[in-house]
């Protein structure tokens, strides 16, 4: 049928059992959206898939399918917006312990003084790389930024207007669970990207780094350019304001990005520092 998938293509694109499915239908969780009362058959929307993505998502952060029935009121209507509300918190949990693991692993790190050795690059690739990422950057004259050679990036970003900085960490988990239902692969580091336009005006972002994004034409993948950024560090949001850097860089009347990112590379940070301002124009 045009604009419907039949339960089969369902259960084959998103790798759920045709079992599953039915069992959906049954308690309520994910009706089809047509069912041939000839044949029985079920088919199911394009718009239905980031449902059933959303309900995957929950199974797998630890909501089991026979807790489902939990969520069916005294009525029988399933409560679809309390388990991705619970799945939410779950995610969120689990993202808060991914954090302090990590903070445990560079606390052990920094007590014995650990300094990784790095391999020499023996071939082409790995001393492009080695060039790329620029693990110690050369100071720049201008007010203590440095160039900085970054590749290409993609992120996933959500529009953020809270200038007092709440709602940031929510924000953040949100886009990892976006990037979840979208198909994507999300990473840190996250920050804030503003887009100045050349009138002066400023769109504002919260991103996280993005791969597995080939098949994405949602609006909210952005690309940031490879090229030299103009960097400088601290541990706040806000590291330089925008008027600051029209007058360092003389970019009044023309457009250029800033992306304020957390620094994950211990051999870029510089005074414990854990954001980078990034800046790009162009500029020779």
């Amino acid at each position: 049928m045009k604009g419907y998938l039949s339960i089969g293509a369902v259960a084959k694109r998103k790798g759920v059992s045709i079992k599953s499915l039915r069992y959906y239908d049954q308690i309520g969780v994910l009706h089809p959206a047509y069912v041939n009362k000839e044949t029985n058959y079920r088919y199911y929307t394009e718009e239905q898939l980031y449902l059933l993505d959303a309900i995957s998502l929950c199974i797998e952060l630890g909501i089991p399918l026979r807790d489902f029935e939990k969520y069916r009121d005294e009525h029988g209507n399933f409560n679809l917006q309390a388990l991705l509300y619970d799945g939410k918190l779950l995610a969120e949990q689990k993202i808060m312990d991914i954090r302090k693991r990590l903070g445990t692993v560079q606390m052990a790190l920094q007590a014995l003084d650990y300094k990784p050795v790095k391999a020499q690059p023996n071939d082409a690739a790995s001393k492009a790389q080695a060039v790329q990422k620029q693990a110690h950057p050369q100071p720049d004259i201008k007010a203590g930024f440095y160039r900085r050679s970054i590749p290409k990036r993609a992120v996933l970003t959500m529009p953020y207007m809270d200038e007092n900085g709440g709602n940031y960490s929510q924000k953040i988990l949100r886009l990892f669970m976006l990037a979840q239902l979208l198909g994507m692969t999300a990473s840190y580091p996250s920050g804030i990207l503003y887009e100045y336009s050349a009138d002066g005006t400023v769109q504002k972002y919260i991103f996280i780094h993005v791969e597995n994004y080939a098949d994405c034409t949602d609006k909210r993948l952005h690309f940031l350019p490879e090229g030299i950024y103009f960097c400088r560090q601290g541990k706040e949001h806000g590291i330089v304001s925008p008027d600051t850097l029209r007058n360092i860089f003389h970019l009044s009347g023309k457009a250029f990005l800033v992306a304020e990112s957390d620094l994950i590379d211990d051999d870029l940070k510089q005074d414990g520092n854990s954001l980078e301002l990034q800046l790009f124009q162009n500029i020779s």
